[in-house]
């Protein structure tokens, strides 16, 4: 297929997510971020960082991994004022290295006050106003014996095991959670057995928010669902969290240059065929991590270092090398991308829309308390196994 970025045309594959698309065109840098014009490219290719967000066909704020080639797709640079590789507005970057405060920039001063906050809110912000205003969804009320968020290995497992009172949602263009990167024939296997238990299963389909409503006896539960299709407000009499884990982020200087990605991400693009380099970084350690050396050694070079090494990533508009400490001596090494590894944070916020208390792990963040059956709040569980699933049929059944 045929797409275009910035007006050039470029070629994509059918049915692919517009920002590997990108990626293969060697279209790193997409958008900029909203205060210093900072450029910004993809992280963790699954819709969880702000890094992919570009104007698609008119629309604003599209995450570009969330988006499926189509064919004719016109995408466009978010936040610049010039072209994508020349922001006039990123000089603010390079004036206030240390970032700015504009709640207090020149405030009191009569006279130049009013003007800078007039500035400040022209140039911040993300996108412009939609073209035109989006086809709005049809919405319905539905009835979900048990709603199971997230279609990884765990939410796959509970989808058959439960069977046909399952409905599973997952906002991945298709199934498998981290086996889309890790092992994509083990997750189309467990998305068929899930298939073939009776579930039903809503890929590119997002749980929006959860909420318990104050009528009704038996402590039931909606979910707002949204679709391709349409938008469902969900009633459920229980709900199963697999929710996974978010990319771990680095914590060195210049961590969100273009170029940059988590492991899982850079491994997803290899799986389908785009490749971010002939040089590659790889800062951490991980299954991720792993799978990448199992995968593309011989392929590409991989430069293997430890995060407590890396003192920052270098480069203007995308990285282009490293600088690390390596025996004992500052080095600058050259890369064409840079993969990073680590333990990934816990994703909660939907436990807690529910109620559940979550604990802080120091290694990860914040993890919802659990139950010995996987109750993290009335009707709610996270997939823990049979004991789990065996909880929520009594649920049912009573």
């Amino acid at each position: 297929m045929e797409i275009t970025h910035d007006g050039q045309a470029l070629p994509a594959r059918l049915g692919e997510p517009l920002a590997l698309s990108l990626i293969a065109a060697d279209r790193l840098l997409l958008s900029r971020s909203p205060k210093l014009h900072r450029p910004r490219g993809p992280y963790c290719l699954r819709g969880a960082c702000e890094g992919c967000l570009v104007r698609v066909n008119g629309l604003p704020n599209q995450p570009a991994c969330r988006v499926i080639v189509e064919g004719g797709e016109r995408v466009e640079t978010q936040n610049v004022l010039g072209t994508r590789e020349t922001d006039l507005l990123s000089a603010a970057d390079f004036l206030f290295p240390q970032g700015i405060d504009h709640h207090r920039l020149m405030a009191g001063v009569r006279g130049l006050s009013p003007l800078v906050g007039s500035f400040a809110r022209r140039v911040a912000g993300l996108g412009k106003l939609a073209d035109h205003a989006p086809p709005a969804l049809p919405a319905e009320r539905v009835e979900v014996p048990v709603l199971i968020v997230g279609g990884g290995r765990a939410g796959l497992g509970a989808a058959a095991a439960l069977g046909p009172h399952a409905t599973l949602v997952d906002d991945g263009f298709s199934l498998g959670g981290a086996l889309t990167a890790l092992d994509p024939r083990r997750g189309e296997e467990l998305a068929r057995r899930a298939l073939s238990a009776g579930a039903t299963c809503l890929p590119r389909s997002t749980v929006v928010a959860l909420s318990r409503e104050p009528e009704g006896q038996r402590g039931e539960l909606t979910a707002l669902v949204v679709t391709p299709e349409r938008t469902l407000v969900a009633r459920c009499r229980a709900i199963v969290l697999a929710t996974g884990r978010h990319d771990a982020a680095p914590a060195f200087a210049n961590n969100d240059l273009p170029g940059v990605l988590s492991a899982r991400a850079a491994l997803f693009a290899w799986q389908n065929d785009v490749l971010l380099g002939s040089r590659i970084a790889l800062v951490g350690a991980g299954r991720f991590a792993e799978a990448l050396v199992a995968q593309m050694s011989g392929a590409v070079e991989l430069v293997q270092l430890d995060p407590s090494s890396v003192v920052r990533a270098l480069g203007r508009d995308r990285i282009s090398a490293v600088e690390a400490r390596v025996e004992g001596k500052t080095r600058r090494i050259k890369v064409d991308a840079l993969a990073f590894d680590g333990p990934g944070a816990p994703s909660f916020e939907l436990a807690v829309q529910c109620g559940a208390e979550v604990r802080f792990e120091p290694e990860a963040g914040y993890s919802p308390v659990a139950g010995a059956d996987g109750s993290v709040s009335e009707g709610v569980f996270v997939a823990s196994g049979e004991t789990t699933w065996e909880a929520i049929r009594r649920r049912l059944a009573g």
